[in-house]
């Protein structure tokens, strides 16, 4: 069911709705007003037909009340002193002392004589004791209130012609933007330029479609970095590729000799290392993106962690003349953590910071109730305010990367223990990475 026709169905339970509580309540003041009407309709009717009878003689009392029924079908009698002188009706007359007040306010009586029912009125003719009853049936008791239930019947007529124009109406206002914007979605596509989100009157559907813009030039940012991944990538891997293979076919042919021979060697082994390094990274982020990913999680001391992950550069840190500095830690540092993935995580945010720091890195470490904090600061030339979460991204590569998964996998292991990792700027404008790691032992 599209959402057209779910607003035009609540359209619809509304307006039963309405229309039943509506019933209902002017069924009852309908009703009300209706009687009202017509007891007063009665009462004036009737005062009219006392006022046009003659009271000169009762001979003239008695041709008026037979003219009046000729005319109007209204039957009369005419009382002296409760005693009948004249009556219309063509049979017995009613039986009076049956009848019963339907009206105080108008002085309106009712009463029933056979299958007939009867309005009647007293009106008092002359001071000498002559009274005249006038009758009027139900049929001739002409009331008003079907005007007033046409009204009514109008009413809610319009009402329901209004309120079906008002749903199909609002069902195209909110589907077809929905429309619009599932029409965008689809045209999303990572290999062309983020188009313009489409503009409503409606603010909810703005939003929407503001998020789907982000959405779409996140998808296209994320593609160019892939594609720009694949590139270095393809790099990194081919220059060791080359060094490799030129020193291995000057080993075969005989060209290197003696200690070239050994510095070929070597040089072949640096390389194979620097492609064991660029290819474990690939995996280790496909295992860390795999469901299955299983993390031993023990009783671990962080210091002993981040004194491994030290250990792991130190080499790389000695080349680019950087010192590895951890200062003290106050107190005990445990906490229940995979600590191989921890440490991989310490290593890549190290390399990160010995490739951009030029003389130092600090490594801080404080212990809290619940959490320990880790600071790594460098005094390099800092992460500009707009990458420092984007550095976390997938395939993101400053000047001096390498790969763009170093931090994205780091990321991924300190959000797996329930923590978080975030960038911001040194005391020594460089780069400060935050670790936030709960201890839960």
């Amino acid at each position: 069911m599209t959402i057209r026709h779910k607003l035009i169905l609540y359209f619809g339970i509304l307006l039963a709705i309405c229309f039943a509580i509506a019933g209902m309540l002017s069924g009852f003041f309908l009703r009300s007003a209706s009687n009202r009407l017509l007891f007063a309709n009665v009462k004036t009717m009737n005062d009219s037909i006392s006022a046009s009878v003659s009271i000169d003689t009762e001979a003239s009392m008695i041709d008026d009340m037979i003219d009046i029924k000729t005319i109007t079908g209204v039957e009369t009698i005419l009382f002296k002193d409760d005693v009948v002188i004249a009556a219309t009706f063509a049979g017995d007359l009613p039986t009076l002392t049956g009848a019963s007040v339907v009206s105080e306010t108008y002085g309106v009586r009712g009463v029933r004589t056979g299958t007939m029912y009867y309005y009647f009125t007293i009106t008092q003719l002359t001071d000498d004791g002559y009274t005249l009853y006038v009758f009027r049936s139900e049929d001739l008791a002409v009331d008003g209130g079907e005007g007033m239930f046409y009204a009514a019947f109008v009413g809610v007529l319009f009402l329901f012609i209004s309120i079906s124009l008002i749903s199909v109406f609002a069902a195209r206002v909110f589907a077809n933007p929905i429309r619009d914007l599932a029409g965008y979605a689809n045209r999303m596509d990572p290999e062309r330029k983020p188009e313009p989100r489409p503009v409503f009157d409606i603010a909810e559907f703005n939003e929407l479609g503001s998020a789907l813009e982000k959405a779409s030039i996140r998808l296209n940012d994320y593609r160019t970095s892939e594609r720009e991944f694949l590139h270095n990538f393809s790099h990194e891997m081919k220059t060791p590729l080359t060094n490799i293979y030129g020193y291995a076919e000057g080993l075969d042919v005989g060209v290197l000799q003696g200690e070239e021979a050994q510095n070929a060697c070597k040089v072949i082994m640096t390389e194979s290392e620097k492609l064991k390094d660029n290819i474990n990274q690939i995996l280790f982020l496909g295992r860390l993106d795999a469901v299955e990913t299983v993390y031993k999680m023990q009783k671990t001391n962080l210091s002993d962690v981040i004194a491994d992950a030290m250990n792991s550069v130190q080499i790389a840190a000695h080349e680019a003349n950087v010192e590895l500095r951890l200062h003290p830690i106050a107190a005990e540092s445990y906490l229940t953590a995979d600590a191989e993935k921890l440490e991989a995580a310490f290593v890549n945010v190290l390399s990160n910071g010995v490739r951009y720091a030029k003389t130092a890195i600090d490594i801080n470490v404080s212990v809290e109730a619940d959490r320990i904090i880790v600071t790594i600061d460098d005094d390099g030339p800092g992460i500009p305010l707009t990458d420092r979460e984007r550095v976390f991204e997938r395939y993101f590569i400053g000047y001096k990367g390498h790969t763009g998964l170093g931090l994205t996998i780091a990321r991924a292991i300190v959000v797996a223990h329930g923590g978080k990792i975030t960038a911001a700027a040194s005391p020594a404008h460089g780069a400060r990475f935050t670790f936030e790691i709960p201890k839960r032992t």
